[in-house]
């Protein structure tokens, strides 16, 4: 029979790791969108400029909706977490 060992230090660690995975995509994508948008309508003009930026605005659903799904995962094993320490806490207080 498998065992399967959890505890809260390690589910926060997690939740921890996702937050900070999302805050820094969040950046790099927000540094990525300025990038675009300097070289787009600066340095890059004409038909170039505005196929580079069709082919970045079509894929910027997709980035975003990345962002999203990593605050939510973040967001999940925080509630996760919770419900974990509550039944630990539940289960300590019926063994007494």
């Amino acid at each position: 029979m498998a065992m399967i060992h959890v505890d809260e230090a390690a589910l926060n660690d997690l939740r921890k790791a996702l937050e900070t995975a999302g805050e820094s995509y969040k950046e790099n994508l927000a540094r990525l969108t300025n990038l675009i948008n300097e070289i787009t309508s600066g340095d890059i003009q004409g038909d170039l400029a505005v196929e580079l930026l069709t082919k970045f605005q079509a894929k910027e659903s997709i980035l975003n909706g990345l962002a999203n799904t990593i605050d939510e995962a973040a967001e999940y094993m925080g509630l996760q977490t919770t419900k974990f320490g509550d039944l630990i806490s539940s289960t300590k207080a019926g063994m007494h």
